[in-house]
């Protein structure tokens, strides 16, 4: 329960837009690509279903498709966006840039020893496991958290991986509930704060081409 006459604030999380990759299905990780035109007509959608917020700030990963994201949506604001090399994907090490099929072909034999891991120990080769993730998006969320009012509204655009881990931190819930989420291209998902701690009001909605709320996954 929100306790009368408290002021409450929430933390807007927003998946990047669209790119090329995305819709070849390929494994970005590291690697940039910037969106494509369904990509930022996506971030001038969320831009609308978010035009009432007044962000305190803006944080984006620093890769390129989460930045172009972030300053689409803020553009007007008098906000800036200030990119942050934690809030990045996974790195997917050898397999960026690749489709699932092409990593398998490299190495069929390498490809399901490392599938067929538990999902919290399953890393790409030379790439990064959850408890990596987490630990560099932990340390952004203690930053951000230590440097804000909890009553003001942040936003935040990363990618799918380092949402989920926000949640994780945010919500306090235990790491391995990291890949109970879906986060689509796209998408926005909103916790808010209230004097007991943080409670997730929103997840996974797309906003709709006409400019309001879509669907929730």
């Amino acid at each position: 329960m929100v306790t009368e006459g408290w002021e409450t604030g929430r933390w807007y999380l927003v998946r990047h837009g669209e790119t090329v990759w995305n819709r070849d299905g390929r494994i970005h990780g590291h690697v940039d690509a910037e969106l494509n035109e369904h990509g930022r007509q996506q971030m001038r959608r969320m831009a609308r279903r978010l035009a009432d917020c007044r962000f305190s700030a803006a944080y984006a990963s620093d890769l390129g498709r989460a930045v172009e994201s972030a300053r689409i949506i803020v553009e007007g604001y008098g906000v800036s966006v200030e990119t942050d090399p934690d809030l990045r994907e996974f790195s997917y090490g050898a397999w960026e840039g690749l489709t699932p099929e092409e990593a398998e072909a490299q190495d069929p034999e390498a490809y399901a020893e490392r599938m067929a891991l538990e999902p919290d120990a399953f890393a790409a080769p030379n790439g990064e496991n959850t408890a990596q993730l987490l630990h560099r998006v932990r340390r952004f969320c203690e930053r951000i958290v230590a440097h804000h009012e909890p009553s003001e509204d942040v936003l935040v655009v990363a990618h799918a991986g380092s949402i989920r881990a926000l949640l994780v931190c945010l919500l306090g819930l235990p790491d391995d509930r990291f890949w109970r989420f879906t986060v689509d291209c796209g998408s926005l998902s909103v916790v808010r704060s209230h004097p007991d701690g943080r409670v997730l009001e929103r997840w996974n909605e797309v906003p709709c081409a006409s400019g309001g709320e879509g669907s929730e996954a």
